[in-house]
Formats: C-alpha cells, sequence, structure tokens
C-alpha cells in the first residue's frame, strides 16, 4: 500500500474511519476476533494506520 494512493491525509483519515466501522460490523457478524474476515480487515487497517502516521 502506497500512501501516494490517497489524493489527501483526510482522504487517508476517511478511509480509516470508514473500515474501522466495517470491522466493527464483521466482527459483530461474525462473533471472533479470530475469524480470518477479521484477521484481514484488522491488518489492512493496521496498514493504513501506520501509513497515516508516516505522513503526519
Amino acid at each position: 500500500m502506497k500512501t501516494e494512493n490517497f489524493k489527501s491525509k483526510d482522504d487517508l483519515q476517511k478511509l480509516i474511519e470508514i473500515l474501522r466501522q466495517e470491522l466493527e460490523q464483521v466482527f459483530f457478524r461474525e462473533g471472533s476476533f479470530l475469524h480470518p474476515a477479521v484477521l484481514q480487515m484488522s491488518q489492512q487497517l493496521d496498514e493504513y494506520i501506520v501509513a497515516l502516521q508516516k505522513i503526519q
């Protein structure tokens, strides 16, 4: 994932918030932090958060 794919820091922040909400929904649907879909989404979210921290 490359930060230059985002038009602005605000775009990245918005994406992170959307993914957080989606992660919460997937967790409640699957009922486990260990479900593969939850883990995959969590890892993707982590990558975006790290990218945001690097550009701040």
